[in-house]
């Protein structure tokens, strides 16, 4: 399990274009230091807010709204796994980050299908208006992993 991990952080680093800073360090021991409940709770409000004006815009069939949403969720989520070590030593704090990323990513290029495309043939909107909700889904539940895991955690 270890070393197909590290393989595939490894051609991250050489696929990307070197603006993301501290991928080509050394290897880092995995850190056991969490951040705050209070900073988690915060950007885990600021999740929420983004969320619920997405899925306003669902209810309300606003689909132009969608990619304005999904960037400012986008955001919170960035700023949120800043807030965590690059190599959290919890699998379980690793396995919500993952989650939280790749489910924002998820949301982005599923709000994407939304925009009027030449060649693509017309959008089911519903079909991505569901996948937008099982995203934002997906998004919340990660966050509420995370501050449950530094709750519990910071009051030991």
């Amino acid at each position: 399990m270890g070393s197909s991990r590290k393989g595939r952080q490894r051609s991250m680093v050489w696929q990307g274009d070197g603006s993301v800073p501290g991928t080509a360090d050394p290897p880092m021991a995995p850190s056991p230091i969490l951040p705050s409940t209070e900073d988690v709770i915060r950007k885990t409000e600021q999740i929420t807010k983004n969320i619920q004006e997405l899925l306003r815009a669902a209810q309300e069939n606003k689909h132009d709204s969608y990619i304005p949403c999904s960037e400012r969720i986008h955001v919170a989520v960035t700023e949120m796994a800043a807030l965590f070590p690059k190599k959290p030593k919890s699998d379980m704090v690793r396995t919500s980050l993952r989650l939280l990323t790749s489910s924002a990513y998820r949301l982005q290029s599923e709000c994407k299908k939304t925009l009027p495309g030449d060649s693509s043939p017309p959008t089911d909107v519903q079909l991505v208006t569901q996948q937008v909700i099982q995203c934002a889904y997906d998004i919340a539940k990660a966050a509420k992993q995370l501050v449950t895991i530094t709750t519990k955690e910071n009051n030991n």
